[in-house]
């Protein structure tokens, strides 16, 4: 602010001394008469703001005259740099969500891989389990409805249905007779369990 005030005050000094030498060339032009030079420089000092201050707005000589244009650069430049930040980050992530995506791509092959082995041993095993069923029936297909009957009782209830089923039918169910009716029961929901009929016991 002072410096503001120095400036213009060294501003007016020389427009007094521009004007006080105007007049002083006017004096010599009118060498017989003082009154033109002194009009002039009454007239000078007339024009002076009586204040000190200039009409004109004085700016400083330091100020930027591209400041507002440097500051609206500089801003630019960060949201760039930020835009540029998000892009790398999502970028980022994308690569992060496919490499995951891949992951569980290879995942779920190697469970349905896993899945249709342990189809295969089931399938393999049941029918193993369904061959030693139907030889087993043939065994008791050959002995008495009652010694079937005894033995099939104190046989757990899956391995008496499986070979209930491979019987001969009319073999199956004179041995029925000889059981339990508890012991029918279990065998007959076994059977329409594993067949996947619904059982119509009383």
């Amino acid at each position: 602010m002072k410096r503001n005030k120095i400036v213009i005050i060294l501003f007016i000094v020389v427009i007094l001394c521009v004007k006080l030498f105007v007049a002083g060339e006017l004096f010599q032009q009118f060498p017989g008469s003082e009154e033109p030079s002194v009009l002039l420089v009454k007239k000078a000092l007339a024009e002076v703001p009586k204040n000190g201050s200039m009409a004109v707005p004085v700016r400083d000589v330091l100020e930027d005259p591209l400041s507002r244009e440097r500051a609206l650069m500089k801003t630019l430049e960060q949201k760039e740099q930020e835009l540029n930040d998000r892009e790398s980050r999502l970028s980022a992530e994308e690569q992060r969500t496919q490499a995951l995506k891949q992951e569980i791509v290879a995942k779920i092959e190697t469970l349905k891989a896993l899945e249709e082995r342990l189809g295969a041993s089931l399938e393999e095993e049941k029918t193993s389990e369904n061959k030693r069923y139907k030889d087993l029936a043939k065994v008791y297909d050959a002995a008495p409805p009652d010694k079937v009957g005894s033995m099939l009782e104190k046989m757990d209830t899956k391995t008496a249905a499986g070979i209930t089923m491979n019987m001969k039918r009319d073999k199956a169910g004179a041995v029925l007779g000889y059981l339990s009716p508890q012991k029918a029961i279990e065998i007959t929901r076994e059977i329409t369990r594993v067949s996947g009929k619904t059982p119509s016991v009383p």
